[in-house]
């Protein structure tokens, strides 16, 4: 949600935002209209993209109810798919700060 307040500014560099979430469709759905959220939340029900994306939280076995979180973070993702950069915090309590994230990705984006 902090990302929602930081949407101009990551678009005023061109940089758009999708959250990853183990939850289903419908619930991503559910937390984006209550939320009022600005950009998408995608599902990754089997945790196949935290996983390689390397952020899976690995406190939970697979079984667990929240089994699947990734860890806080971003991902720097270029148009070629290439992972310009990756921040990301063990546990899901700490969250990266943004205004520090937001740093690198105007250097990185600047940097391309």
């Amino acid at each position: 949600m902090q990302l929602n307040e930081r949407f101009d500014a990551f678009q005023s560099l061109g940089v758009n935002i999708a959250a990853i979430s183990y939850d289903s469709y419908e619930q991503n759905g559910s937390f984006s209209d209550e939320q009022d959220l600005r950009y998408p939340v995608l599902a990754d029900q089997g945790a196949s993209t935290v996983k390689s994306l390397g952020i899976l939280n690995e406190e939970y076995e697979v079984g667990h109810p929240v089994y699947g979180i990734p860890h806080p973070g971003i991902i720097f993702v270029l148009p070629d798919a290439t992972i310009k950069f990756k921040r990301a915090i063990p546990g899901y309590k700490d969250r990266p700060d943004l205004d520090e994230l937001l740093a690198a990705v105007r250097e990185a984006s600047t940097s391309s």
